[in-house]
């Protein structure tokens, strides 16, 4: 399956706030409003130290973080998220002290990110581990789930969250020597918003003539930011969960300086300069990069000790999981992430390696339709597609009985999860007769399928052309590289027909919003059609979803929120609208050497950034060391 991610989709806590737009007197924090008030003080989103990390949350030792000199750690803790919070598994704590130094050698699947600009990095899993290393986010989130300031010091809205007042956490350089200010972060924001890729996610930023947001800079570090209907600043939205789309690709920050020089030189693009804990020293495409040091980090460990603790980091890309596990294994490299359940299924019960098991709030695996072609805007077709799947057969053919089947966009702990969203279950006789009802009119159903050339994508494929073969439609296979098979697809192209997909991982149905609406999600809000670049790429255009996803996004009650997910849901459900198959595991592999993984406290201290969170398959390496 073939993944790939903008912005994560995480839970929070839901709390109202009447104040009026300005900086965030708590530092550290992200204010929001209390659905069951309409007056009274604000409640502060900081964080926060709790004392279980088995059912997710912070271990208490993680409990504090040096901070730049003029910044003060916040105390205020946030109140517990209405919505369950599913334990995602982590691992035990190092046994022995930090090491400082070393070389650790990571190996992921695909290579689709260059350039690294943040407004047009193609950002899948393994780029999100890769990117993090030197380009950082203005928020991040934590093991409860919760959004928490990083590059940013504070995110407050006004009382309808159609403005949010950005303060930008001080006494931080990029790696040339530029600062980070309100500046920086507006100059990043207007590119991302106006970028090819991203501009979709930000579509209900408020956009002035020339395109550029609709902001205020109040002072050196601090700014507002307005929010309006498809970018109309006369039409204002209220989005309360614009933070969390700041924890991914649209809030990367890279230097100005170096930003300005890619515009005069494109070739620099893949030269870039950002806040991280290490300095990108080389890149080769589809082989590898390295990342060195940066001696002037901005944050320490919690006893005070400078970050990050390694030299270096060498990050290869080895597409094959059997190969990628291979390597692993022959000493090659120190760690690994992948998806395959075959891979993942060895390392369960391993005495030689250590793998941390991500598979909540993950990903689903599921057959993506390009849903213009004739054959596929027909439900019966599709739904006779769905039908013709045996999931069981499928997870022991093909994933060594690992998997677990999918019924929907949604896995267990996201909001729009349910055991029955009313897919039809597999049927192959029915299935036959809706192709050959089809077929009498229409004529013969075709599929063209892409995947890329791996073993289990392979086997994959060949499950469902039989499968499909059998109720009397002919597939055929085409086997291309994972950038190809998403230019296609995000284009519209006449070659993509469908596809194997693995994606929506995280817990907020409004974080899906662009992948979905009938609109292509541009900054110009147009129709989503073949030929025009769209993040909708099936080209899904069902207005029952679209009202349902804009709702989600205007509303402040996260019980009304999860109601209208697990509706959209039902709606894939009934229309078949993606062929599920399995929800993503992901494991992420490693010799024993390698500690503390998991374990990389938010500035401040008081709680730990979760990995994973909503990119399956990433690890933050910031605190990770080798044992000696």
């Amino acid at each position: 399956m073939i993944g790939f991610s903008l912005v994560v989709a995480v839970g929070c806590s839901d709390k109202k706030d009447d104040t009026s737009v300005g900086p965030d007197p708590t530092d550290g924090a992200v204010t929001t409003p209390d659905p069951a008030t309409t007056t009274g003080p604000a409640t502060t989103v900081a964080d926060t130290v709790t004392t279980t990390p088995s059912t997710g949350s912070t271990d208490s030792t993680d409990s504090t973080d040096s901070m730049p000199e003029d910044t003060t750690p916040p105390s205020t803790a946030p109140p517990p998220s209405t919505s369950s919070v599913p334990v995602q598994e982590t691992l035990p704590p190092p046994e022995g002290s930090p090491v400082t130094g070393g070389r650790l050698v990571v190996a992921g699947e695909a290579e689709v990110a260059e350039p690294w600009t943040p407004e047009n990095v193609r950002c899948d899993s393994y780029c999100q581990m890769r990117i993090r290393t030197f380009i950082e986010p203005l928020m991040v989130i934590d093991l409860d789930q919760e959004v928490q300031p990083f590059l940013a010091e504070a995110m407050t809205p006004n009382e309808d969250a159609t403005v949010w007042t950005i303060k930008v956490r001080q006494g931080i350089t990029f790696t040339d020597g530029t600062p980070l200010n309100a500046d920086a972060v507006i100059d990043n924001l207007n590119r991302t918003s106006g970028g090819l890729l991203v501009s979709g996610a930000l579509r209900d930023t408020a956009k002035n003539a020339d395109g550029t947001l609709v902001t205020e800079r109040l002072d050196e570090f601090t700014f507002t930011v307005a929010m309006g209907h498809n970018g109309d600043v006369d039409d204002p939205v209220s989005w309360w969960l614009f933070p969390y789309f700041l924890a991914g690709q649209a809030g990367f920050i890279a230097s100005p300086t170096w930003l300005a020089a890619v515009d005069a030189d494109a070739t620099l693009a893949t030269q870039a300069v950002g806040t991280g804990p290490f300095i990108l020293r080389e890149y080769l495409p589809n082989d590898r990069m390295t990342v060195v040091r940066n001696d002037d980090y901005w944050r320490q460990d919690a006893e005070g000790n400078q970050l990050p603790y390694l030299d270096e980091i060498e990050f290869r890309v080895i597409i094959d999981s059997q190969v990628r596990a291979q390597a692993l294994e022959s000493g090659d490299v120190d760690l690994i992430a992948t998806s395959d359940p075959s891979v993942v299924t060895r390392y369960v019960d391993s005495t030689d390696f250590v793998m941390l098991q991500q598979d909540v709030r993950t990903e689903t695996n599921y057959i993506m339709l390009h849903l213009t072609k004739p054959q596929f805007a027909d439900r019966e077709v599709r739904c006779a597609l769905v039908q013709a799947v045996d999931k069981q057969a499928l997870i022991d053919a093909v994933y060594a009985g690992f998997s677990a089947p999918a019924n929907g966009p949604f896995s267990p702990g996201q909001d729009g999860y349910l055991e029955d969203n009313g897919l039809p279950p597999y049927d192959p006789e029915a299935a036959s007769a809706a192709i050959e009802a089809w077929e009498a009119d229409n004529g013969p159903v075709t599929i063209n399928y892409s995947t890329t050339p791996t073993g289990t994508n392979r086997a994959l494929a060949e499950f469902l052309q039989q499968a499909w073969g059998a109720i009397g439609v002919d597939m055929t296979i085409n086997a291309i590289e994972q950038s190809a098979l998403i230019t296609n697809a995000a284009l519209g192209t006449e070659e993509f027909e469908a596809f194997g997909w693995r994606n929506h991982a995280g817990q907020w149905v409004d974080t899906q919003t662009h992948w979905w609406h009938g609109f292509a999600m541009t900054a110009a809000g147009d129709q989503a059609v073949d030929g025009a670049l769209a993040l909708n790429f099936g080209r899904l255009n069902d207005p029952r979803i679209d009202e349902l996803l804009e709702e989600a996004r205007s509303t402040e009650d996260e019980a009304r929120r999860i109601e209208i997910a697990q509706d959209i849901n039902r709606q894939f459900g009934s229309e078949c609208w993606i062929i599920p198959t399995t929800f993503t595991t992901w494991g992420i592999i490693m010799n024993p050497a390698v500690q503390n993984i998991g374990r990389d406290v938010l500035p401040g201290g008081g709680g730990t950034i979760a990995d994973g969170a909503g990119f399956p398959g990433q690890v933050w390496l910031t605190a990770v060391f080798k044992a000696e």
